[in-house]
């Protein structure tokens, strides 16, 4: 009886898998469902059966599923390409990205930073906004004390040092002290954050990062996508905002996340109706 029940649960996996609906939330380059003889495109919904042809080896969508979580849908390495053709079945083309199961009820609060290699990493740091105010520890970074918290990069071989503190304990990335252009997608590769002694003009380095704003318009398109998705009747409202949360912290990365919340949690209120 055991057996039978392991076979028939296998069994139901399967068809599950293979009935399982992939929403397409993002793409890069072009793809090809040759099931449905179209171009991918944001929203569409593939299953495991469709059969892909991926027009450059490099390119890639993110996908999320019914059930089964957030995947990247690109071409295996593992296969040997077909003359003039990158072909491949959905099922072998999805790569779990299920690292992050973060919860959004600890993130209620805006507290002060005591460890800006942290609360920044020492990898890549996304902005959503133009800006991004953070409050700092009095203890570790004493600005109102005569310090500060200097940036240095550089932009096409120029040297950038911007000041980011302000005498009420805060710092500011933001497009227009850094000297950034509006509304695009901009990175910056290895950016120095420095705590500056301004009496005895001494720095001590605190972390080095690659920095990202983030296309918002974008952004906001791929989680309209999710919301629309599995704004259901059957999803609940915390059940979408962790998918947002974590489909960003899976396919951006790392954040400031009480400001993810607070967008998040805005979105759902402006885009769900009881």
């Amino acid at each position: 009886m055991k057996i039978l029940t392991v076979i028939l649960l296998s069994i139901f996996s399967v068809l599950s898998a293979q009935t399982e609906n992939y929403y397409i939330i993002q793409i890069k380059g072009e793809i090809y469902n040759e099931t449905s003889g179209k171009e991918l495109v944001q929203g569409d919904a593939i299953k495991a059966s469709d059969k892909l042809r991926f027009t450059q080896k490099n390119a890639m969508a993110l996908v999320i599923s019914d059930t089964r979580g957030r995947f990247t849908l690109k071409f295996p390495e593992r296969l040997e390409e077909s003359i003039g053709a990158l072909t491949v079945f959905v099922k072998n083309a999805l790569v779990s990205n299920e690292q992050n199961r973060l919860s959004t009820r600890s993130l209620a609060t805006k507290s002060a930073v005591n460890r800006l290699d942290e609360y920044l990493g020492r990898e890549e740091f996304n902005i959503i906004e133009d800006e991004l105010l953070i409050k700092l520890s009095k203890k570790n970074y004493p600005v109102y004390k005569n310090y500060d918290i200097i940036a240095r990069y550089y932009i096409n071989d120029k040297e950038y040092g911007k000041e980011l503190s302000s005498k009420n304990q805060t710092m500011v990335f933001s497009r227009s002290i850094l000297e950034l252009p509006d509304s695009i997608e901009v990175y910056i590769e290895d950016l120095d954050i420095y705590l500056l002694n301004v009496s005895a003009g001494e720095e001590e380095l605190i972390t080095c990062i690659d920095l990202k704003f983030i296309n918002k318009t974008e952004l906001e398109r791929e989680f309209l996508t999710i919301i629309e998705k599995f704004n259901d009747g059957q999803t609940s409202k915390s059940k979408i905002k962790s998918l947002l949360v974590n489909y960003f912290h899976d396919f951006y990365g790392k954040t400031d996340d009480f400001y993810l919340n607070q967008y998040t949690s805005k979105l759902i209120i402006n885009n769900i109706v009881e």
